[in-house]
């Protein structure tokens, strides 16, 4: 059986994937498990507290909530983050050898006009 073709290697470097921080994962688990114990606490508590205490507790509710959903977007714009940097180092490497490409060509430029000035 003869072997199967390999398809080319493509020339631009192979992307890496955003990887969401450590740090931002446990930020997530640990508002969820917020979010059940505020569950937890309204079942126990129930309506026998006072005004000021559902009060209090509507607003550390809407305060998690918040913070869970943000912590969502912020993970969002990391990884367009990620992806817009990502892009511009790939791009990085072209705009170097002009560069160097350029220096060179001048270099030699002047290494011909010193040449036919000393003879």
């Amino acid at each position: 059986m003869p072997p199967t073709k390999k398809p080319a290697a493509s020339r631009s470097p192979a992307r890496t994937a955003f990887k969401e921080p450590a740090a931002l994962k446990r930020l997530g688990r640990s508002l969820d498990a917020a979010q059940e114990a505020l569950a937890e606490l309204r079942k126990d508590t129930g309506r026998d507290v006072s005004q000021g205490a559902r009060d209090l507790y509507k607003d550390l509710r809407t305060f998690v909530s918040s913070a869970r959903r943000d912590s969502g977007k912020l993970a969002k714009a990391l990884a367009h983050d990620f992806e817009r940097a990502e892009k511009e180092l790939a791009a990085a490497p072209r705009s170097r050898s002009r560069t160097t490409a350029t220096r060179r060509s001048s270099r030699q430029t002047a290494a011909r006009r010193t040449s036919s000035k000393t003879t």
